[in-house]
């Protein structure tokens, strides 16, 4: 029984050092801690990654996006040279416990302080028939368009999981705050 709650317990520290290490490569890229924000008009893009899955040829693309101006506005369209399929807005609902996706033809960008997140809870862009394999810590280009605010471009970075989450597991492994690591570690 000891002999499994070790291989359990290194399996989870080898699990975290592999994602830190990952991400933090990625993460180097950019050469900063400071959040990437891209702007357009009143809107703010911020700290933009991407999630390519092994064996599907599609990308998800998420960040958390503010409106500071004084009306809301929408995102219309996805482009990127990445990929020569559908450029979709995924909903994402739950019901029972259960995930439905359901493409939606625009994003609505409230107004207002809060920062939204895109996510797989909620929404999220998605670029189908990518043209080659994205690597973890590729960068790759997509072109944003929003109905009032206007095209920008932003540059994604393929990563495990949010810049924000990394940040909350280093910060965590550093200190040897053992527990929030536990709390951290990706649920079956």
């Amino acid at each position: 029984m000891q002999i499994t709650s070790v291989r359990v317990g290194a399996s989870i520290v080898v699990l975290l050092l592999t994602t830190i290490l990952c991400d933090w490569g990625a993460a180097k890229q950019n050469d900063t801690e400071v959040p990437v924000v891209y702007q357009v008009g009143e809107i703010k893009i911020i700290e933009p990654w991407a999630q390519s899955e092994i064996g599907y040829h599609h990308v998800k693309l998420f960040f958390e996006f503010r409106n500071e101006g004084d009306e809301p506005d929408q995102l219309q369209t996805v482009r990127s040279a990445i990929n020569d399929g559908p450029n979709q807005v995924i909903a994402v609902n739950l019901d029972n416990g259960r995930r439905t996706l359901s493409e939606i033809s625009t994003l609505d960008i409230p107004i207002g302080l809060p920062t939204y997140e895109l996510s797989e809870i909620g929404y999220y862009l998605q670029l189908s028939n990518i043209k080659t394999p994205l690597l973890m810590g590729s960068k790759f280009t997509v072109e944003l368009v929003f109905k009032n605010a206007g095209p920008v471009n932003v540059d994604f970075v393929v990563r495990f999981h949010s810049p924000k989450l990394t940040r909350r597991i280093r910060d965590a492994a550093q200190s040897g705050d053992i527990e929030t690591l536990k709390a951290l570690r990706p649920q079956k």
